[in-house]
């Protein structure tokens, strides 16, 4: 079926049969499955048409991996698309920025996360990495390059220049922080060994070192206003901000659902992924990751699909497992409960569990064809 692009505003909204899944990240297209797998149509609602494989973003933009594994038309996935962007979220309805009103027999809004924006002096300077054409574009730029500052020693950080450095030797690569060590949420081994690998390739690593501004030679760090010149990159972080879309929203900007995966105070609408605030058996929030996107996403449809066919909903029990990142050059970190494999030798094994969590994802987004994306 055809890409529906937006026309000019009606007043009268327009009804999608079936579920509307507005996004198509990880829990939007995992959601959309579940709802075509039950017999129920399913129309996913995205602004660009394209899903982002944003765990190979990285690879794709140090150039360690091909320009083509960083996305691929949502058609691919799902041959009902809707193009637009979310403007508010009603009870089965959402309303577009563009003016339209869309209505559908249950929605699940996945819209996912964008990079944080904090009050620092000339951060609309820096490139980001969150879209198959951010990676693109700093592939692009690396190829002029001589050196690269990326700001955050989280996953991203420590994933992309860790891939430059080895792509790239001739390159000077820094990584900035203001924290004492990298990769903060996880152990303390895992950070230990990302540094280890980072200054292997000759990556400078700076800690405890706040940013004070961007400029458009680099960055000033702290406390001394150390300059540091290079590319850009910033990777401080992602933020959901869905309070701008009319729904109770945590401190933190992600929609506040209950136990079933509904929007607080709605039943017709589901909340899944990036931009949700999902709980671990604890109640603690569970971290803005793909492997809770997956799940969530999936629980979402498969709830939505209940209560189209009048069934009880279900409590989905999701679980942030560990961790696993490829840093290129066949090196990687993975941590799972106590058990770190950080260490050389060990650090061998997370590239190949990357690939399989991959094609597993890969299959749960779109089955057997997905596979060879």
């Amino acid at each position: 079926m055809p890409i529906t692009t937006p026309s000019a505003a009606s007043p009268s909204p327009t009804h999608i049969d079936g579920v509307l899944v507005v996004g198509g990240g990880y829990a939007g297209l995992h959601a959309a499955r579940a709802v075509a797998q039950a017999g129920h149509p399913v129309t996913v609602l995205d602004q660009r048409s394209s899903h982002a494989f944003v765990t190979r973003l990285a690879a794709v933009a140090a150039g360690t991996a091909s320009a083509d594994r960083a996305g691929h038309d949502l058609e691919a996935f799902q041959p009902t698309i809707e193009v637009g962007a979310l403007g508010l979220v009603g009870d089965g309805t959402v309303a577009l920025d563009d003016g339209r009103t869309l209505t559908a027999d249950a929605v699940v809004v996945s819209a996912g996360a964008r990079p944080t924006q904090p009050p620092i002096d000339g951060i609309d300077l820096a490139m980001t990495l969150r879209s198959a054409d951010d990676a693109i574009a700093i592939r692009t730029a690396l190829d002029t390059a001589t050196s690269l500052v990326v700001i955050g020693g989280g996953a991203t950080g420590v994933q992309l220049s860790a891939a430059v450095a080895h792509r790239h030797p001739e390159m000077s690569v820094h990584v900035v922080d203001g924290g004492p060590r990298l990769l903060g949420p996880m152990s303390e081994a895992t950070g230990a060994g990302a540094k280890r690998i980072l200054e292997s390739r000759g990556a400078q690593v700076h800690l405890d070192a706040p940013v004070e501004r961007i400029t458009s030679t680099g960055v000033d760090i702290g406390p001394a206003s150390r300059h540091i010149a290079g590319l850009v990159v910033w990777a401080g972080g992602f933020e959901a901000r869905a309070d701008e879309l009319g729904v109770d929203v945590t401190g933190d900007g992600r929609i506040l659902v209950d136990d079933d995966l509904r929007i607080v105070g709605m039943e017709r609408s589901f909340a899944a992924g990036d931009i949700a605030a999902h709980l671990d058996d604890a109640g603690e929030f569970l971290p803005m990751s793909a492997q809770i996107a997956t799940q969530a996403g999936t629980a979402a449809g498969e709830n939505a699909v209940r209560m189209l066919d009048g069934k009880p909903l279900k409590q989905p029990n999701l679980v942030q497992r560990g961790w696993v990142l490829d840093l290129g050059g066949r090196r990687g970190l993975a941590q799972f409960g106590p058990l770190a494999l950080t260490t050389p030798f060990a650090d061998l094994i997370p590239p190949i569990l990357h690939d399989l969590i991959d094609l597993k994802t890969l299959f749960g987004m779109g089955g057997v064809r997905a596979l060879r994306w």
